[in-house]
């Protein structure tokens, strides 16, 4: 009898955290622009192979936010996260940082970056306000699981699950009574 609780303790502590998981994962999900405004790191997919052979196409990357009124020190070669805007559409790039200009267009301070593997400036002109954070660490190709469970596509997965896991337990309640039953059928009349 003492095995079992030890036993039940493990298993409701490994369920509580799985769930707790979950609940973190859905609400980052679901919220990803209140979550990070309120914790200091986020989480990015690199969609291209722009940062490659450093950081590998969908991988998940790991970012230390930075307000854009804090003061901003930068290494060259460090590498950044940052907003830009592509073909009309605002875009979040993780390249690296090359160097800082005085762009007389625009009368302002901007940062250039570059690709991974090739030194030629990127033509984004990011200004200070566009720099999300720094680079702290990734996991390569975790990215396609979150992009999957971003799509319509874990919905659907998401209710092939329920659907089979409600007729799994339909089944075995079936068959428990089914089993119930078989004791009393097998049973003679002389017996009772």
């Amino acid at each position: 009898m003492k095995k079992n609780v030890p036993d039940r303790m493990k298993k409701a502590i490994f369920w509580v955290t799985i769930g707790l998981l979950l609940l973190c994962v859905g609400v980052y999900l679901l919220f990803p622009q209140e979550v990070g405004r309120r914790l200091p790191y986020r989480f990015y997919v690199v969609l291209s192979e722009s940062m490659e052979p450093t950081i590998p196409a969908f991988s998940l990357v790991l970012v230390r936010q930075i307000p854009s009124d804090a003061f901003l020190t930068l290494q060259p070669e460090q590498i950044i996260t940052f907003q830009a805007e592509r073909f009309g559409e605002e875009i979040i790039e993780t390249h690296r940082f090359s160097h800082t200009e005085w762009d007389a267009e625009t009368g302002r301070l901007i940062y250039r970056t570059h690709p991974d593997a090739i030194s030629e400036l990127d033509r984004y002109k990011t200004p200070r306000e566009n720099i999300v954070g720094t680079y702290v660490a990734h996991i390569p190709f975790l990215g396609k699981v979150v992009l999957f469970f971003k799509s319509p596509w874990a919905l659907v997965l998401l209710g092939e699950e329920v659907v089979i896991f409600l007729l799994n337990r339909l089944v075995r309640a079936h068959w428990d009574v089914r089993k119930a039953d078989l004791p009393n059928k097998n049973r003679k009349p002389s017996d009772a």
